[in-house]
C-alpha cells in the first residue's frame, strides 16, 4: 500500500488527539517501557511488573488501547504516573531535579510532573524581578 500525505496527516492528527504525537508524555512513557524492555512491542504488552507507576500507562500511546483515565484527565495523570517512576528512580527529590540522564531517558522533559512549557513559565515567574516598594 502507498502512503499518502493526507494519510501520514491523519494518522499523525488521531495520535495527538490522545495526547500523544511526538512529544508527549504518553509517548515518553511508551519509549521509556520499550528501552526498558529491550525495544520489544511483545514484551511491553506482556510486563509483569504491576508496581511500576507506568505499567498501567505503557500501551496508553496505541491506537487501539484504552486509555486508564478519563480523556480530560489522562494528560495529568500520565504526568504524575511520570513523576513517581522518577522519584523511585533518583530517591529524592534534589536527584530528580539534578537528573543528569538527558539524552538516555526518555521521561526527563517530564520529570517535575508538568509539560516542560508550563515549567518554564513558573519558573521564569519565580525567578522575575520583583516590584520594589518603599514604605
Amino acid at each position: 500500500m502507498l502512503w499518502s500525505r493526507k494519510s501520514l496527516n491523519q494518522r499523525s492528527t488521531d495520535t495527538s488527539a490522545r495526547g500523544g504525537g511526538k512529544s508527549g508524555p504518553l509517548t515518553a512513557i511508551r519509549q521509556f517501557c520499550l528501552e526498558c524492555q529491550g525495544a520489544s512491542g511483545r514484551a511491553v504488552r506482556a510486563c509483569a511488573d504491576r508496581h511500576c507507576p507506568l505499567w498501567e500507562w505503557r500501551l496508553a500511546s496505541l491506537p487501539d488501547e484504552s486509555c486508564p483515565a478519563p480523556e480530560a484527565e489522562a494528560g495529568l495523570q500520565a504526568l504524575r504516573a511520570i513523576r513517581r517512576q522518577c522519584m523511585l528512580c533518583a530517591g529524592d527529590r534534589e536527584e530528580v531535579r539534578a537528573c543528569a540522564t538527558r539524552e538516555t531517558c526518555a521521561l526527563w522533559r517530564y520529570r517535575f510532573g508538568v509539560r516542560p512549557q508550563t515549567y518554564k513559565l513558573v519558573r521564569r515567574r519565580f525567578f522575575a524581578p520583583k516590584p520594589l516598594s518603599l514604605l
